[in-house]
């Protein structure tokens, strides 16, 4: 995007200009309706202009840039590139209705009569463009170059969107004549789709005919003088009302009248945190910048018999789910674009002021809901595809001075699309997003490497699976691991009740609760592998678990999985796992209720007649006796503990478990909490028992964290500089 007194004057500018600059003219004159999402038609021709090469660039730079800076570079040759264009096509009248990736697309509001004028308009300004800009030769020895699509007809206008957020989408057959009509372009090509060739004035025209495409390739036009052409321009803009009237601006959007009405109608097409820069006077080239984020694509596709109407009340149901739950989860829905056979929605984790230390883990548990919501609830719905991917991308303003749009670019931006091809109707993740997410292994599946277009190294590929009926297949260790050369420090205090704990435990014959509660990065996890360490050496059973956010929406799940644990069949191969269990359950719980289990741990004892007659609430109520049974059983061997780390996030069916076993059996629980998370009824009636005790903890003092430091660095001591 263009800097220095061009960018800097925006300031001077009203807001209703600064949001006008990042929105088409056909959301700034459009005259509002009363209902949503609302749909109108009009006449006009469409220019397509895809940036071929970049994503093999963008390629090419995530290979061998050694800085952010290196990709900052990319995201202006970028911006300073697109610049030229839209200026070029503003020149010629064009409405710039998106800049989406690497994809530019103009419309031209018409009448019907008008359609042939302004098709000889877009494909002069189509070859100028091409003549102009159509090969851009970078420093790194990859070019980019241009592919142009037109064409004509009538479009279709909608809104979706409530109150807060809405959305503006051009849809119907010329829509998708456009796109097809670039993809058939090559570098540096021009193709018409054919209605608007059955359109346009022929004659003009030096043409190739692509009969089997029902397409037009346009090789130049016959002018011979150029005052022709002016003649024709001057003609054309009497049919384009909103045309600058200025030659101080390229818009005449930008030159409106202070509108309170108009200024809160585009603020609901904007992001909220770039609302929030606006507000503050934030200069644009200062919005700009270079972060980690979690891209989210959703695609749906639909069947072709659905009616234009249907459809847009289809998207309107989908968006307004998507955008409520990606929200929820601390991203935002950043666009909704249409392509042939449906739309999709980016979506964004991380932008200015949405940044959580989970983004990753939420961006998952939100794609895996959307799936579910849109294949089931959503009628004409042919095919459901969700790709996800975390990394540094260019966050930040793309275009002119006149037209511009907050979007981003990287190679991840790239990846997150070509996934949604490789990997259709499931929910599929890159490899980071499966790391940092810091969900179960078995809550993902290993997909097969394909190949990608301009992708030379992808990465390896996971779907997603959900909370699926593998939830407690791989055992949740606790995240910490003790190291006995380093020794926990000033936690002497913690410890001690851990012991007065024990000693209760086994005098009162009542099992004793220790709830650590303290904010992230005070060592909750660090002394609950203290506690698991001095329990073994003592010689008792420990069952440590590691709860997520998501595991709370699972009923059961926390007691399920200890369970699974206590059994020894969470790390056992499936076919195995019922051999494994009936051995553990043959000595203490009768043969006739091991199908009480199935359920529970995916096995497949045979139905016994007593436990055919029994209702649901009944066989809950004997799974549970025979749990109470089977830990009493155990305490005679040894003392059992329970170590569960993050238990805010526990199910309130666990909590209530959990309550009712500290009143009757002799086991030790030991949990940590995080303050900033509202505990469920269940939980905090818990924390009422007499024999649970809620115990905070503080940070750290500052030189024992110097102590910890050196021991982590294997240093000595540290200098007084780096010390804070």
């Amino acid at each position: 995007m263009a800097t220095g007194d061009r960018l800097r004057a925006q300031l001077l500018w009203p807001v209703e200009a600064r949001l006008a600059a990042l929105l088409p003219d056909l959301l700034v004159f459009r005259k509002p309706r009363a209902s949503e999402p609302e749909l109108a038609t009009a006449q006009g021709v469409l220019l397509g202009v895809h940036v071929t090469g970049f994503t093999a660039l963008m390629d090419r730079f995530s290979l061998t840039c050694k800085s952010e800076r290196d990709m900052d570079k990319l995201a202006h040759i970028f911006s300073y590139y697109i610049s030229d264009i839209v200026e070029h096509v503003l020149c010629f009248g064009g409405d710039i209705l998106n800049i989406t990736g690497n994809v530019l697309l103009a419309l031209w509001t018409v009448e019907q009569n008008q359609l042939s004028d302004i098709i000889t308009l877009v494909a002069k300004c189509s070859l100028e463009i091409q003549e102009k800009f159509g090969i851009y030769h970078t420093r790194e020895g990859q070019d980019l170059q241009l592919q142009i699509g037109l064409s004509a007809g009538r479009i279709s206008q909608v809104i979706v969107g409530d109150e807060q957020r809405q959305y503006l989408l051009v849809i119907g057959r010329n829509v998708d004549d456009v796109q097809l009509a670039q993809r058939l372009a090559q570098a540096n090509e021009i193709v018409l789709s054919w209605n608007c060739w059955m359109l346009c004035e022929q004659y003009m025209f030096e043409v190739e005919i692509m009969k089997e495409y029902e397409a037009v390739k346009l090789r130049d036009m016959r002018i011979t003088d150029p005052f022709d052409f002016d003649e024709h321009f001057d003609k054309c803009l009497d049919y384009l009302p909103h045309y600058r009237t200025s030659a101080d601006t390229l818009r005449t959007a930008l030159e409106l009248d202070p509108d309170s009405a108009l200024k809160q109608t585009l603020r609901k097409h904007i992001m909220k945190n770039l609302l929030k820069k606006i507000d503050v006077g934030q200069p644009m080239e200062y919005i700009s910048e270079f972060r980690t984020v979690t891209m989210v694509l959703v695609s749906l596709e639909f069947h072709q018999t659905a009616w234009m109407l249907h459809l847009c009340h289809l998207i309107q149901e989908a968006a307004s789910y998507i955008s409520r739950v990606i929200e929820k989860g601390g991203g935002q829905l950043s666009r909704i674009f249409m392509f042939e056979k449906g739309c999709m929605f980016l979506c964004v984790f991380g932008f200015p002021g949405d940044k959580k230390p989970d983004e990753c883990a939420h961006a998952l548990e939100s794609s895996f809901s959307i799936f579910n919501f849109c294949w089931e609830n959503l009628a004409e719905t042919k095919l459901v595809s969700i790709s996800i991917t975390n990394g540094p991308v260019f966050c930040g303003m793309v275009g002119a001075v006149a037209r511009h749009e907050y979007t981003v670019i990287g190679p991840k931006v790239s990846l997150v699309a070509r996934m949604i091809t490789a990997y259709p109707g499931l929910v599929s993740c890159d490899e980071v997003t499966y790391l940092r997410s810091m969900l179960p292994t078995y809550n993902f599946k290993k997909l097969p490497e394909k190949m990608m277009k301009n992708i030379s190294n992808p990465g390896k590929m996971y779907e997603y699976l959900g909370h699926k009926r593998c939830i407690m297949f791989g055992k949740r260790h606790l995240v910490r691991e003790r190291n006995e050369n380093h020794p926990l420090l000033d936690r002497e205090k913690e410890l001690e009740t851990f012991r007065m704990a024990q000693q209760g435990c086994l005098h009162q014959k009542k099992g004793q609760a220790i709830l650590y509660e303290g904010g992230k990065g005070y060592g909750k996890s660090q002394l609950l592998a203290e506690i698991n360490l001095l329990a073994q050496k003592e010689g008792h059973r420990v069952l440590p678990l590691k709860l997520k956010e998501a595991d709370s929406k699972q009923r059961f799940y926390a007691i399920q999985t200890l369970m699974a644990i206590f059994f020894e069949i969470d790390t056992c191969p499936a076919y195995y796992r019922q051999e494994c269990l009936h051995k553990q359950l043959c000595e203490m719980v009768e043969e006739p209720l091991h199908c009480l289990f199935n359920d529970l741990f995916f096995v497949k004892f045979p139905l016994s007649f007593e436990v055919s007659h029994m209702d649901d609430l009944t066989r809950q109520k004997k799974i549970k006796a025979c749990f109470f049974q089977v830990l009493q059983e155990a305490l005679r061997e040894t003392q059992l503990i329970f170590l569960i780390d993050e238990a805010q996030h526990m199910d309130a069916a666990s909590w209530e478990f959990l309550g009712t076993l500290l009143s009757s059996v002799p086991i030790i629980m030991v949990m940590t909490l995080t303050p900033t998370f509202t505990l469920c009824g269940e939980a905090q009636h818990f924390l009422q028992s007499p024999h649970a005790m809620l115990m905070p903890i503080s940070k750290l003092a500052v030189n024992s964290l110097l102590r910890m430091a050196c021991w982590e660095l294997g240093v000595v001591s540290i200098p007084q500089e780096l010390q804070m």
